[in-house]
């Protein structure tokens, strides 16, 4: 009985081989012992053995394929790369050739069509728009964009030129027009030095010379003439020392929306002790500089307290923020 089961044994072998080459029966018997091929009934070693029969032939089959086609997969990659060349080639042609058209036409817009041919002037009200073009240097035919149209020196040379104008800003309008905008200034204040009147801005920028006191709701700036260094159209009033600084910080102050429209005179010809003609009814004494804002907004508190109801005039003194005091006086004369 063992030795028939022997023989059934060897016969499914001898079946599952007799196509395999040497190295494919290794792998067979390999494959077999992983499998505990020997402790298998006689039906699951027929089915074994064909199992691992093809199993080893499929890999046999797929080596043979591989080594077959081995030189066309070569070729085929030769073939490959040759094409993502050419690909890139041809992408990189037509990055060069587009570059090359959109220079072109970029050298032919700028030469022969983003050309000026009109310039307007916006913004003022005081001045011939001929003469601001004239004082830009700017003509007809220059290149639309052009490095040599410089917009800050433009503007220096306008401003310069017209004191009233405080910012210019140029602006292309494709295909040819230059639009130079102007932004003018107003007058706050009026200065008197050596019997002429110089209209200012609150920055103190020199915007007009006159010979007489003109028209207008400006304010009266009293300045310490002696301390005067230079006064010229455009041009901010240069002081010896600092005194420059005390005036503009004082007229910052009266020129904010709450004091500029009921302030009548500022008086700085004494740095320490500065006087402001208030409403038609008030001298405000402010001391020194020092504290401006507050020493103003002290006075507005006093201004609408019972003490001046009716219409009372009187001096609020603000030198000492801590000690404020406020003197009625209806015969006080406001204007100096």
């Amino acid at each position: 009985m063992a030795e028939n089961k022997k023989k059934r044994k060897v016969s499914h072998i001898v079946t599952a081989t007799e196509d395999l080459d040497l190295g494919e029966r290794r792998r067979f018997f390999r494959l077999l012992r992983k499998t505990r091929y020997n402790k298998k009934s006689d039906e699951k070693q027929a089915e074994l053995a064909s199992r691992m029969h093809d199993i080893v032939k499929d890999n046999a089959e797929r080596q043979a394929y591989e080594e077959k086609f081995a030189h066309n997969a070569a070729v085929t990659s030769k073939h490959e790369r040759r094409r993502r060349f050419k690909v890139r080639w041809r992408f990189y042609t037509f990055l060069i050739t587009g570059g090359f058209v959109l220079l072109l036409v970029g050298y032919l817009l700028y030469s022969y069509v983003l050309v000026v041919d009109s310039i307007e002037v916006t913004g003022t009200a005081r001045y011939d728009p001929e003469k601001i073009i004239e004082a830009s240097g700017l003509e007809a035919g220059v290149k639309l964009f052009s490095p040599s149209i410089n917009e800050g020196a433009i503007a220096e040379e306008i401003i310069d030129r017209f004191p009233y104008i405080k910012e210019v800003r140029l602006h292309r309008e494709i295909p040819d027009k230059l639009t130079i905008e102007v932004t003018e200034e107003e007058p706050v204040f009026v200065a008197e030095v050596y019997g002429e009147y110089y209209l200012l801005t609150a920055e103190m920028r020199v915007l007009e010379r006159r010979g007489d006191f003109p028209d207008g709701d400006l304010i009266k700036l009293k300045l310490p003439v002696g301390d005067i260094k230079n006064v010229r159209d455009g041009q901010v009033l240069a002081f010896e020392g600092n005194m420059l600084d005390v005036v503009m910080r004082a007229a910052k102050a009266v020129s904010s929306d709450e004091m500029r429209e009921k302030t009548a005179i500022l008086d700085v010809t004494d740095r320490f002790n500065i006087v402001i003609s208030y409403d038609g009814r008030f001298r405000l004494e402010l001391g020194t500089v020092n504290d401006i804002e507050i020493k103003l907004s002290l006075a507005f508190e006093v201004i609408k307290s019972e003490k001046f109801d009716g219409g009372n005039k009187g001096t609020i003194y603000l030198d000492d923020v801590n000690r404020v005091r406020a003197i009625i006086d209806n015969q006080l004369s406001l204007d100096w």
